[in-house]
């Protein structure tokens, strides 16, 4: 089933954290099996050091590291027109995310092979051709940008990730041959304990945070969770100014010995975030829930592989002797992959499950037809799409494949890992939701199927014939809107009655030469008919909230909502885009301000504690007008605070240690608060080391501070007279 909303926006279903919205320069997930067609953003051509040894297959760019030998290889893309480079402003954020899954054998070492960046080359057109070369032919001896360098490890001897500016830019060095060309962070993080057949992501994010400043974050990614993380901050490094503008992404890997022997790249994405845009993604939404479910078991009391066991409420997964997969299938129809937004896939528990819990979701790739009409009441572990078949239900038919391969895994020619479900303690209903745009953006033919495995105890899920309709399987997808988008204010938001423009972005003309105009609607209902419309002129893509045009319904009033709707015309198209439903709220309360005070550290008990902190407010709402406040104690040992409602009071300590209170400002509508730390200690020299947190030198036996003739009698200390009391010194 589709289910349509006029106003819908996602929030916080997707695993990779909180959603910004972006213009979405290129989402490459090779969906056509090429990799050498450029149409931004689902396209950009990728260019090679070694064709050669390339593979490329829907939903696959894949690197075969082994045939290429002992020595580097080389990516690049372009993902802005030649010449015309991405610029950010401040405030602005650029991010580039790789998902791959190695593929063979793993490889120990504590070399970084791995290297990544964003660039542009200031005087040279864009190089449009394999070359086996960090340099292009010269061209790229000047380019500026920011990299990162890590290692690609199955184990704990993985390097420190680091961070790194291209401050060598009149030299001729490739760029990213020589490390020495780079001003690096002190590295921080390690990519290490990686496994093959398993998904990860590589995600850069520039941030220009200052006129003057760019923050880099490099992210590592198993499934959903981070596993290594660096950054650093450019202000200038090397007297050079910061870097804003780019155009390329180039990647480099070491020889195969230094990373796997097949890197096997699902997506490459490019995204600019706004600085003006803060909200939740908004598009249509469709929600298709399964239309097919189904276990499959490998040996119970004897072989299961052709026998065909459904349950009209669970979904079973297990990775023992009894293994067990669950397959689940959805039919999106002829839904427009191209113009998604985003793409989540949701199950649901069907018995509770204590702890941590884990079990790996898969994708069965597009162009595998394998009994692709498989029903509940049809399929078996032997005729189940990219499964390993077995004869007897305990070793596998393909040669070369374990029988940990196959209570587990999944056949990678047919199928592509997309990430881990994780939850802890859930409950019968608990849902679990992971990204899975991938997997829909390489769609064809409107069927997608998904398979649930590898769990070390058994797990049960929903089916799509579940008794309880909430719980079935549910795949919901966010398409961009046909017309007007990324509203400002943004779906939802709080704003003042102050607000002087509506704004949104306008879509390009479906023709060369066409011309873009707009209606733009405002008032308190949800429909056109009961509010005011202006019409704009060409281009416009911003409305002044003004009586003029809207005088029914401006001035703004407090605690109301208002829904606006934009409408675009196109001379190029006979229908009119109709707009979403997009609203916010109205309320010129601000929060109260409030500081607790600077910390303190003192010492000798009893003592009595004064805390003394300032809180001011608007006086919004009215009534009551009026701001409370409050003291509460958050660690420590527990103490009395009296008064707790004056913004001045004191409390009685008498016993050492680390205090924090708590000052709250409540306006009955909103609340502010702050902290103050508080070290307490029964001398100076305990209260400075509780206040730094350091350890006692090992020779001070007695705990002053100073290793002197009192701990000599136990033992002659090498820090001899030395005194770690910051606060006074020692005597």
């Amino acid at each position: 089933m589709t289910r349509t909303l006029q106003y819908t926006f996602l929030t916080a279903v997707l695993v990779l954290g909180a959603v910004c919205s972006a213009e979405i320069l290129l989402y490459d997930t090779f969906a056509d099996g090429d990799r050498t067609n450029t149409n931004l953003p689902t396209e950009s051509a990728v260019w090679f050091s070694h064709p050669a040894n390339l593979t490329v297959t829907p939903g696959s760019l894949a690197v075969n590291q082994l045939a290429i030998g002992n020595t580097s290889s080389k990516m690049w893309t372009y993902f802005a027109p030649n010449g015309s480079p991405v610029t950010l402003g401040v405030g602005d954020q650029l991010i580039a995310e790789i998902k791959f899954t190695p593929r063979g054998n793993m490889y120990s070492t504590t070399s970084k092979n791995f290297r990544f960046g964003l660039f542009y080359d200031p005087t040279d057109a864009q190089l449009l051709t394999d070359t086996n070369s960090d340099n292009g032919g010269g061209r790229w001896y000047d380019s500026r940008g920011y990299a990162v360098i890590l290692t690609l490890s199955p184990d704990s001897t993985a390097g420190t990730i680091q961070v790194g500016k291209r401050t060598n830019v009149s030299g001729t060095d490739g760029l990213l041959s020589s490390t020495g060309t780079y001003t690096w962070n002190t590295g921080s993080g390690q990519a290490a304990n990686l496994s093959v057949n398993t998904q990860y992501t590589l995600k850069l994010v520039l941030k220009r945070t200052a006129e003057e400043e760019m923050k880099v974050t490099f992210t590592f990614l198993q499934g959903g969770t981070e596993i290594a993380t660096s950054t650093l901050t450019d202000g200038g490094l090397g007297s050079l100014p910061i870097y804003t503008s780019f155009d390329q992404l180039f990647f480099r890997l070491s020889s195969y010995t230094g990373t796997a022997d097949v890197v096997d790249y699902n997506s490459i994405k490019i995204e600019k975030i706004p600085a003006a845009y803060g909200g939740p993604l908004v598009g249509v939404e469709h929600v298709f829930t399964a239309v097919e479910s189904c276990r499959t078991s490998l040996y119970e009391t004897e072989s299961d592989v052709d026998k065909n066991v459904p349950d009209s409420s669970k979904l079973s997964v297990r990775s023992d002797y009894k293994a067990k997969k669950s397959w689940i299938k959805f039919d999106i129809g002829d839904l427009d992959v191209s113009k998604l937004r985003s793409a989540v896939l949701t199950v649901t528990l069907n018995d509770p499950r204590a702890g941590a819990n884990t079990c790996d979701l898969s994708a069965v790739n597009d162009d595998c037809l394998d009994n692709i009409g498989w029903t509940r009441t049809s399929l078996t572990w032997n005729n189940a799409p990219g499964n390993y078949t077995s004869s007897d239900g305990q070793n596998p038919n393909q040669p070369g494949v374990t029988v940990e391969d196959l209570r587990i895994r999944l056949d990678p020619s047919k199928t592509m890992a997309v990430g881990t479900l994780s939850f802890t303690d859930g409950l019968q209903g608990t849902k679990i939701s992971m990204d899975v745009m991938n997997t829909v953006q390489a769609d064809t033919d409107g069927i997608i199927q998904f398979v649930l495995h590898n769990s070390s105890g058994l797990m049960n899920f929903c089916t799509h014939n579940h008794p309880t309709a909430a719980y079935r399987p549910v795949l919901t997808i966010l398409e961009t809107p046909p017309g007007a988008d990324w509203p400002i204010p943004y779906q939802g938001q709080t704003v003042q009655t102050s607000l002087a423009l509506l704004q949104w972005t306008n879509p390009e003309p479906n023709l060369p030469g066409g011309i873009i105009t707009c209606d733009v609607y405002l008032g308190t209902e949800p429909n056109r008919l009961q509010m005011d419309k202006v019409t704009l002129g060409p281009g416009v893509n911003a409305a002044l909230v003004n009586a003029s045009n809207f005088p029914h319904f401006v001035p703004l009033q407090e605690h109301q909502t208002y829904y606006w709707i934009v409408d675009v015309h196109d001379t190029t198209r006979q229908e009119v885009l109709e707009g979403l439903v997009w609203s916010f709220y109205v309320n010129d309360n601000t929060a109260p301000t409030v500081d607790a005070g600077p910390d303190q550290v003192t010492w000798g008990l009893p003592k009595v504690i004064s805390l003394s902190g300032t809180a001011s407010d608007d006086g919004r709402p009215n009534p009551p007008g009026l701001m409370t406040i409050q003291w509460t104690q958050d660690s420590g040992p527990a103490v009395t605070i009296s008064p707790n409602d004056q913004l001045n009071t004191s409390v009685s300590i008498s016993q050492a240690g680390v205090y924090v209170f708590r000052l709250t400002a409540n306006d009955s509508e909103k609340q502010t608060y702050d902290t103050v730390k508080v070290v307490v200690g029964e001398t100076s020299c305990q209260a400075s080391h509780l206040s730094t947190g350091q350890p006692y030198m090992a020779g001070d036996f007695n705990q002053d501070c100073i290793v002197d003739l009192e701990d000599f009698a136990q033992l002659l200390s090498k820090n001899w007279q030395d005194c770690t009391d910051q606060l006074v010194g020692c005597n």
